[in-house]
């Protein structure tokens, strides 16, 4: 990109925005984000362009130093990069310009080297002030006076931007580590900086010296102005921002418990505080909140560390940081912090932490890690570990509202939820892992009711890994209230009781998930007592238990299996090695085989009534299992596959069954059911597409096309389709069409004239699908795929592939290389995916709306894709091949269907509703032979350049 200027602006700078407002519309104003290196930023920016003419940098400075994003460059530290400047210079034009427009930059010798060094890196001319700069009533000006080289360039703002400016671009230099507040000793330390930024209403940057420690030591008088103990940022004094100079951390210290007695920061109602850099170490709170800050108004914490701080015992909490207003957390660690109530962080406001550490925190009742009490928590990308709690919530205790994505919890504990604990909240846990927790009961999370809140205790797991936890009773998860778990894997929990991965009191629901290698004394993979547990879609395998249930134990409860396959569990001494059924219990389209149990127990099902004490005065209760079975398979299992051992129990025939055998396979008498068959010919638990493993009936194996679907499913457990054939295969697997792979050569594959799935592998293949539907999935070569006859999926994957529909109603899906689309006949999805596309609308023969019908193109990007017409079939058109439209009045953009009729233009656009039209009859009413070819999904804005002509 040929962009003359660039004005990089830090966001510390007060109002910035008004600074920008009016700059030159040809320059690139780049904003430099305060939790990123500023150099970095500038060098990426740079990389973007060529042959720059000016570059205006305005930031806040000091003699021989700039304040840029997360950093400071300055004279100490400008060899660290030396090779990321001497780039700039590589991006300007000949004679191009730098203006630094920060405080007295330039100011003095130290000012003046750290100006030449940029001018010979860069071998630019550059021009830095050597004073204040800004409002002329706080003393500043906008004359940059140090110049190195011969400047033509004006400033970036206009002379009245600059008479509005209020601020001064200076930063607070702080140059003495004493704890002092002398306006005449000739010095300023760290409290007098704080107090001179809260006097005045501009944003302020007060910067000290990298690897220095700041001890405070003027003990506290029961004041909020920053003169004595803690560090006070008041409102009305702009945002204040604490920046360490260097790449090591500037240390303030409140000295712990033979200190001054407080925290270290306290931010009051409608301050606000940014520390970049900065460890703040030593806050000790005796009877109040945050041990090292306390924060009701806006905070931001940028690579920074909070460390070793304590609050005492009863008071609000908050270890590390207590939180009622608003805390923005990145790239930094939380650590090492005890409180009463949350060791790490206390949160009643909202609080946002991304790419951080929460480690090593400790409280004496919850939330080690951190406690959120009613408020907001929002956690991506962050690693919460080896925290502890004596009561709840190891890691994190929640009573509001958590969200946590892509973060890891490990290796935390407490007496309950040693992750996690959710009490009358909602956590929300997606794309993360916790793993290696311990607690008595919910080693990885417990989530539990509110008395009479119905509506509390709410978690939701998605796309998530919970393993390797431990605990005397649900390894994995403790629930009694409502679990939602989906496309989640819950493995290598253990409980020394019940539940190795879930123990379920309340209401867990599990789609597209995978409970397997799980062990507890009772109920291996799931326990579930006086609770509703509905699995879908879902695999329950390799798990263990002694007594009862090594998938499943149902006690009192009941138990809802769709969809699903329970493989590979054992129970070695009680009875039901995938169930373990004393409750209520319904299966239907599901695969239970390769289990294991004593003889005569159950290794698939095992049925027995279970006494359960009420109380004194009711003594106990017999609840007797009662389960229904519907078009599922339960042979194959070790010794037997249904026993029952009471003749109160029942189990109940939906019809369409496989058993094998065992004391109940007379329960079997429905429609349809199929008993004494010890090999149903299944595959091994394997990848049979899906997100979990299942088990493929072989050929000619008896479950296929002998089933029901008493659900009314449209999929099977991997999400291929559930009917195939005369009618659907019993259990959780729908054998699917003729399945052809390729190999990693190059070659020509061939369909047949049924539904088929055919596979390129690698190589540059081309796959003919012939008649039916097809699926054709290509390899990671350049491929031809052609679907021909039916309605096809065509998906292109790697390579620049060619894709053609055929005949029918097609769906063509490109991948990521430069790919081409050709739907045919039919109403077909054309979809690019990453690349350049090109989508080709030919039926090599004149324009007819049955020939070509109407295809929508899912994501078309102007300036990126193109759509291709041939003159063969859109023969209207009278402008030159080989380009667009050369000839302007063939193409027009209209905003309503009515006016797409009677335009002049011979291709047609409706940008309000993304529908292209061939009109062939000019202005009057219709379209004459030709019709809408196309629909452009989400109406993007096209023009001439978006089409290509080709004879």
């Amino acid at each position: 990109m040929n962009q003359t200027q660039l004005l990089f602006i830090d966001s510390k700078v007060e109002n910035y925005d008004r600074l920008i407002s009016q700059v030159h519309p040809q320059t690139k104003v780049v904003i430099l984000q305060p939790n990123q290196n500023g150099i970095d930023q500038i060098s990426q920016s740079l990389g973007e362009c060529f042959d720059v003419n000016t570059v205006h940098i305005i930031s806040h400075g000091a003699k021989g130093a700039l304040s840029l994003g997360n950093s400071i460059l300055k004279n100490d530290n400008i060899h660290l990069y030396v090779e990321s400047i001497q780039q700039w210079g590589k991006y300007l034009s000949a004679d191009g310009e730098i203006l630094i427009y920060g405080c007295q930059v330039a100011s003095g010798k130290e000012g003046k080297e750290f100006v030449r060094q940029l001018h010979q890196l860069t071998g630019a001319n550059i021009a830095a002030s050597e004073t204040l700069t800004g409002n002329v009533n706080k003393g500043g000006n906008w004359y940059l006076e140090v110049i190195f080289g011969q400047l033509k360039s004006a400033l970036a703002f206009t002379p009245e931007v600059r008479a509005n400016y209020v601020g001064v671009l200076a930063n607070i230099v702080v140059d003495t580590t004493n704890d002092v507040v002398d306006d005449s000793d000739g010095v300023t330390s760290l409290r007098e900086a704080i107090i001179e930024a809260n006097s005045t209403p501009e944003n302020d940057t007060i910067q000290l010296t990298a690897g220095a420690t700041y001890d405070l030591t003027i003990s506290g008088s029961d004041e909020d102005a920053a003169a004595t103990g803690d560090l006070d940022i008041l409102a009305g004094g702009g945002e204040i921002t604490v920046i360490s100079e260097g790449e090591e951390q500037a240390v303030i210290d409140a000295g712990g418990e033979t200190g001054i007695g407080d925290r270290v920061f306290h931010v009051l109602s409608d301050a606000a505080l940014q520390l970049e850099n900065i460890e703040v170490t030593g806050g000790f709170v005796t009877n109040g909140s945050g041990g090292g800050i306390s924060n009701s108004g806006t905070i931001s914490i940028n690579n920074s560390t909070i460390s070793g701080n304590l609050e005492d015992f009863l008071s609000d909490g908050g270890g590390g940081i207590y939180n009622t207003g608003t805390a923005n957390i990145t790239n930094s660690t939380i650590s090492d912090n005890s409180a009463f109530y949350g060791g790490g962080i206390y949160n009643t406001g909202t609080a946002n932490i991304s790419d951080s550490i929460i480690s090593g925190n400790f409280s004496n009742t919850a939330g080690g890690g951190i406690l959120n009490h009613y408020g907001t928590v929002t956690i991506s990308n962050s690693n919460i570990s080896g925290n502890s709690a004596d009561f709840d919530g190891g890691g994190i205790q929640n009573s509001g509202t958590a969200n946590i994505s892509d973060s890891t919890i490990s290796d935390n504990s407490a007496g309950v939820g040693g992750g996690a604990s959710n009490l009358l909240g909602t956590i929300s846990i997606t794309n993360s892992t916790i793993s290696g927790n311990s607690a008595s009961n919910g080693g990885g999370i417990g989530n539990f009711s509110g008395g009479f809140e119905s509506d509390s205790g709410i978690a939701n797991i998605n796309n998530s890994i919970i393993s390797n936890n431990s605990a005397d009773t649900a390894g994995g998860i403790y629930n009694s209230n409502t679990v939602n778990i989906s496309n989640s894997v819950i493995s290598n929990n253990s409980a020394e009781r019940r539940g190795g991965g879930i123990d379920n009191l309340g209401t867990v629901s599990i789609i597209d998930s995978t409970i397997s290698d799980n062990s507890a004394n009772r109920g291996g993979g799931i326990r579930n007592s006086d609770g509703t547990a509905s699995i879908s879609n879902s695999t329950i395998s390799g798990n263990s238990t002694f007594f009862y249930g090594g998938g499943i134990y149902n006690l009192g409860a009941t138990a809802i299996v769709n969809n699903s396959t329970i493989s590979g569990n054992s129970a070695s001494n009680g009875g039901g090695g995938g169930i373990g059924n004393l409750g209520v219990a319904s299966i239907s389209n599901s695969t239970i085989t390769n289990n294991e149990a004593p003889s005569d127990l159950g290794s698939g099902i095992f049925q027995k009534a279970a006494s359960i004490y009420i109380d004194e005065n009711n003594g106990n209760y017999t609840f007797y299992a009662n389960a229904t079975v519907t078009s599922s398979i339960i042979s194959g299992n070790i010794n037997s596959d249904v026993d029952s051992v009471e003749n109160d129990n029942t189990l109940t025939s939906g019809d369409n069954n496989l058993i094998g055998t065992g004391n109940a396979i007379n329960d079997f008498n429905g429609n349809n059911d199929q008993t004494g068959l010890t090999n149903p010919l299944l595959g091994e638990l394997a990848d049979n597409g899906g997100s979990t493993l299942t088990h493929l009936p072989l050929p000619n194996s008896p479950a296929i096309d002998v089933g029901s679907n008493p659900n009314n499913l449209d999929t099977d457990q991997r999400d291929e389709l559930r009917f195939v054939g005369s009618a659907v295969d019993i259990g959780a697997v729908e054998v699917q069409a003729t399945q052809i792979t390729g190999t990693p050569e190059n070659e020509i594959i061939n369909g047949t004239n049924e539904n088929d799935t055919i596979t390129g592998l690698a190589g540059n293949d081309t796959i003919d699908g012939r008649g039916g539907d097809d699926q054709i999935i290509g390899s990671r070569g350049n491929d031809f795929l052609f679907g021909k006859e039916g309605n096809d999926t065509l998906q292109g994957r790697l390579g620049n592939d060619r894709l053609f529909g055929g005949n029918g109603d097609d769906s063509l899906l490109g991948g990521q290389g430069r790919d081409r689309f050709s739907g045919g006949a039919g109403d077909d999805t054309l979809t690019g995916g990453a690349g350049i596309d090109r989508f080709i609308f030919n039926t090599n023969q004149e324009f007819t709306p049955e020939d070509v019908g109407v295809d929508t193109i899912t994501d078309f990007v102007p300036g990126r894709d193109i759509i291709l017409l041939n003159k063969s079939t859109f023969t209207a058109i009278a402008s030159d091949s080989g380009t667009g439209f050369s000839l302007d009045a063939e193409f027009a953009v209209v905003t309503n269907d009515s006016d797409a009729e009677t335009s002049v233009a011979v291709i047609v656009y409706n940008r309000i509703n993304g529908q292209l039209f061939y009109n062939v009859n000019g202005t009057e009413a219709e379209f004459g032979s030709g019709g809408q070819f196309a629909n452009l999904a989400n109406a993007p804005f096209i023009g001439e350049d978006s089409f290509f002509l080709r004879e």
